[in-house]
């Protein structure tokens, strides 16, 4: 067994296999760690990348060795895997436009509660008992899921750092949860009644940009309702007006 092509091929190939190499265990890496559509992304750049590194490594082998018998196969593996990174590509793209760029709303297009505040936690029982009366699917995001018992039309997702819950910095898992909820229930709303504690855990810029953003799929992009509670003693005036310009109070 020689060299069977010059050494800059040799060298070429050995980098592309490096390269190929590190995007697998990169990827690789981050199996499971995401929501589930983004992990699907992952599963399938793993896999067409473990395509591309066994392609790579044959073409190693066959600049040592020269064999007609690779070539048919390094071809089907080189094709596979371009199809199959480009798709990946186009996957991921997509589904981070959908989450961060939401759609204009369409003409006459708009929710009945629409996107409000209430700054006082004391009136979070009088909302509920207005909402078990509503004909329409809710989600509450809440600290305290037991309260919403009972209630036939309110799903919750509860907040906690415990196992069974999502965390209070996964701010971004909220997010896909509530997205679910109204794409799957059109003109739903959605309550949140535990922003303090979010402001625990993330400060109030990310905690706001997480709001608003939810306000432009939630209510503008799928014409659901958004309720938010907030006990307005842990907020500026500054962060209160902040909200007033994003938030109807109720």
């Amino acid at each position: 067994m020689g060299l069977a092509v010059p050494l800059y091929v040799v060298a070429m190939d050995l980098v592309l296999l490096l390269a190929v190499g590190y995007a697998l265990a990169f990827m690789a890496r981050r199996m499971n760690r995401y929501d589930p559509e983004l992990n699907t992304m992952v599963k399938y750049s793993v896999i067409f990348l473990s395509i591309a590194f066994v392609g790579r490594l044959t073409d190693l082998i066959d600049d040592f060795c020269y064999t007609s018998d690779f070539y048919y196969f390094q071809w089907v593996t080189y094709f596979v895997s371009i199809i199959g990174v480009i798709y990946s590509v186009v996957y991921y793209v997509r589904l981070m436009e959908n989450r961060y760029l939401p759609a204009p709303p369409k003409a006459g297009q708009k929710s009945a509660l629409g996107a409000h505040v209430v700054f006082s936690k004391n009136r979070l029982l009088d909302v509920i008992e207005l909402l078990k009366s509503a004909n329409f699917p809710v989600l509450a995001v809440t600290r305290s899921p037991g309260m919403y018992e009972g209630f036939d039309n309110v799903s919750t997702v509860w907040v906690t750092q415990v196992s069974g819950g999502v965390n209070p910095t996964a701010l971004h898992v909220l997010h896909d949860v509530i997205l679910r909820f109204v794409r799957d229930n059109p003109g739903s709303a959605v309550l949140i009644d535990c922003v303090e504690y979010l402001l625990l855990y993330n400060d109030f810029r990310t905690v706001f940009k997480f709001l608003t953003n939810l306000k432009d799929h939630v209510v503008l992009q799928h014409g659901s309702g958004l309720v938010i509670f907030v006990d307005d003693s842990v907020l500026s005036e500054q962060e209160k007006a902040l909200l007033l310009k994003e938030f109807e109070p109720l």
